[in-house]
C-alpha cells in the first residue's frame, strides 16, 4: 500500500490531536548503548541532540553518572573513555543510559583509526522482548558480538546463537549479558527477554567480503521483532556507486523471523527461508544501484558497506546497519553526522524515495539536485545520493523516504539509518503509521472527527 499524501498526514495530526492521541510533547527521552569491543585504541562518543539548552543524564551502574546541556544549536558530543569497552563473554555493568525531560537523538559512534562504525540509537519506547542478530563471522579480535542491555531488575534473558545451544541470564537494570561468538558469524541468532531489552550486533573487525583486507569493526542496534516489515528498498551506498569495479557493491542479507518465509528479490522468489535464516545478494550497479525485497512475513534486512580494496581504492571499508522497512519511513528528518575529533571527511545520505516526489526533497530547507537518482526497476521508486555538512542538518519531502547515513576517508567509514516511524527521536512523527494509537479508534469517532475534517481519500495509483 502506497503511504499517505502529506495532505493526508496532516488532517490525520489533526484528527490524532482531537481525540489526544499521538502527540510526543512532554515525554522524555530515553536512549541505550553498549560500547562493544574495538581492535583499535577507540575515542568513541555519543552524539546526542534535541532542542537547544535541553538536558540529559548519562550513566552506567558501574557508576559514571554526567548531567549535559544541549548546545544554543541542540547538540552534545560526549567522549566515552575506552575502558568501558566490553570484551569477552559474561554480564558486564558498564552500559550507558541516557535520559531527558524530552525527547532526544543519538548516535554512538566506535571511532578509531582504520576501524570505524556508528548506531543509531532507538528510544526506550520502541524496543522490544525478541530480536534477531545480524553481525558476520571470522577473521580478528573476539570475533562476532552481541550485548543485551536489560532496561528493568529480574529480566530473564534467552540467547541462542545460530547452530547452539540456548544461554540463559538474569539480568538487573543497567547491566548487560555480552557474548563474544570467535570465528561463529551470529547473523540469525535469536533473543528474547521478560522485559524490554536494548540489543546490539557488532563484530572487533571483519573483512567483507571475507578474503579482502582490510577489517573494519561493526556495530548497530537490532530492532526489534514487532518493529521489522515484510517490504524493504534499498539503495548502494556511495562507496559502490563510485567504485572502480562495476560489478562490486554493498552485501544485503535477508534474515527470516518465520519459518517457511518466502523472499523475493526485484520481483523473483530467491528463497524459502526458517526462523534464523539468510538470504545474501549483492547489490552492485550491475542491479541498477537499488532492490525491492518482499517477504511472506516479516523479516530483518541488514547492509553492510564492503572492503576497500574490495571497490578499487574508494575510501570505504566494512560497516553494517539495518535497513528499515518501506511501511516505517518518515517524512522529515533531523539527524547529525559525526562532528569534532570524530568528523569524517565524506558524509552522505542514501536516500530511496517516490519518483513523483523527487522535486519535493529538501535539505536544510533548501530543494536538492535530484539529477542523478534513478529509478529502481519495477517499482514507482527512485534512489541516489546527498552529500551532507558535518553536524546537524535536516532532510523532508512530500511523501515517506529512506535515508541511510554514510560517511567514508581512507580505510574507515560508518553506515546506519536515520530514524523510522517506531523510533523518530527528534524528527516530527510521520502519521503514515500512527505509532501512538496501541488500538484502533472506535468507529464513531473515526467518522465524526473525519467529517469535521473534510476527509477525502486521494491517494494516487502505485
Amino acid at each position: 500500500m502506497k503511504p499517505h499524501s502529506a495532505s493526508q498526514r496532516l488532517e490525520l495530526a489533526a484528527l490524532l490531536a482531537l481525540f489526544g492521541l499521538g502527540s510526543t510533547a512532554g515525554q522524555a527521552g530515553e536512549l541505550y548503548f553498549d560500547f562493544n569491543h574495538n581492535i583499535n585504541p577507540p575515542d568513541a562518543s555519543v552524539f546526542l541532540f534535541g532542542n537547544a539548552g535541553q538536558t540529559a543524564t548519562v550513566s552506567t551502574r558501574s557508576g559514571f553518572n554526567q548531567d549535559l546541556v544541549l548546545s544554543a544549536e541542540g547538540f552534545f558530543n560526549l567522549p566515552i573513555d575506552r575502558s568501558f569497552q566490553q570484551s569477552g563473554t559474561g554480564v558486564r555493568n558498564t552500559g550507558f543510559r541516557v535520559v531527558s525531560p524530552d525527547p532526544i537523538a543519538g548516535y554512538f559512534v566506535n571511532r578509531a583509526p582504520n576501524t570505524t562504525d556508528m548506531t543509531y540509537l532507538l528510544d526506550k519506547a520502541s524496543l522490544g522482548t525478541e530480536y534477531f542478530i545480524a553481525s558476520d563471522g571470522g577473521r580478528y579480535g573476539e570475533g562476532s558480538q552481541v550485548m543485551i542491555h536489560a532496561t528493568a531488575d529480574n529480566t530473564a534473558v534467552t540467547f541462542t546463537p545460530k547452530g547452539s545451544a540456548p544461554i540463559n541470564v538474569v539480568l538487573r537494570a543497567g547491566e548487560t549479558y555480552k557474548y563474544a561468538g570467535g570465528n561463529a558469524d551470529l547473523t540469525g541468532s535469536s533473543v528474547t527477554a521478560t522485559n524490554p531489552v536494548a540489543v546490539f550486533g557488532g563484530h572487533e573487525c571483519t573483512n567483507i567480503p571475507d578474503s579482502f583486507a582490510a577489517c573494519d569493526t561493526l556495530i548497530e542496534q537490532m530492532i526489534p521483532t514487532n518493529r521489522l516489515s515484510s517490504s524493504y528498498l534499498v539503495a548502494a551506498s556511495d562507496p559502490a556507486v563510485r567504485s572502480e569495479t562495476p560489478v562490486n557493491g554493498d552485501l544485503v542479507r535477508v534474515i527470516a523471523t518465520t519459518d517457511n518465509t518466502s523472499v523475493s528479490v526485484n520481483g523473483v522468489t530467491v528463497a524459502t527461508l526458517n526462523a534464523g535464516d539468510v538470504h545474501q545478494f549483492e547489490l552492485s550497479q550491475t542491479d541498477g544501484l537499488g532492490a525491492a525485497i518482499d517477504a511472506s512475513a516479516p523479516v530483518m534486512v541488514a547492509q553492510y558497506l564492503t572492503g576497500q580494496d574490495y571497490l578499487g581504492g574508494i575510501n570505504t571499508d566494512p560497516a553494517m546497519s539495518l535497513v528499515p522497512g518501506t511501511d516505517t519511513w518518515l517524512d522529515d528528518y533531523r539527524l547529525a553526522t559525526p562532528a569534532g575529533a570524530q568528523a569524517f571527511t565524506n558524509n552522505y545520505a542514501a536516500i530511496v524515495i517516490e519518483t513523483l516526489d523527487l522535486l519535493s526533497l529538501l535539505l536544510d530547507g533548501n530543494p536538492v539536485n535530484t539529477s542523478s537518482f534513478t529509478g529502481i526497476g519495477g517499482t514507482a521508486f527512485s534512489r541516489g545520493l546527498v552529500d551532507l555538512p558535518i553536524g546537524l542538518f535536516t532532510m523532508s519531502a512530500a511523501s515517506p523516504f529512506l535515508l541511510m547515513l554514510g560517511g567514508g576517508e581512507w580505510y574507515d567509514s560508518y553506515l546506519t539509518y536515520g530514524g523510522a516511524t517506531f523510533a523518530p527521536g527528534i524528527s516530527p512523527p510521520d502519521l503514515n503509521v500512527p505509532q501512538g494509537v496501541s488500538a484502533p479508534l472506535p468507529a464513531a469517532l473515526v467518522a465524526i472527527g473525519l467529517a469535521s475534517l473534510g476527509w477525502t481519500r486521494r491517494r494516487r495509483a502505485c
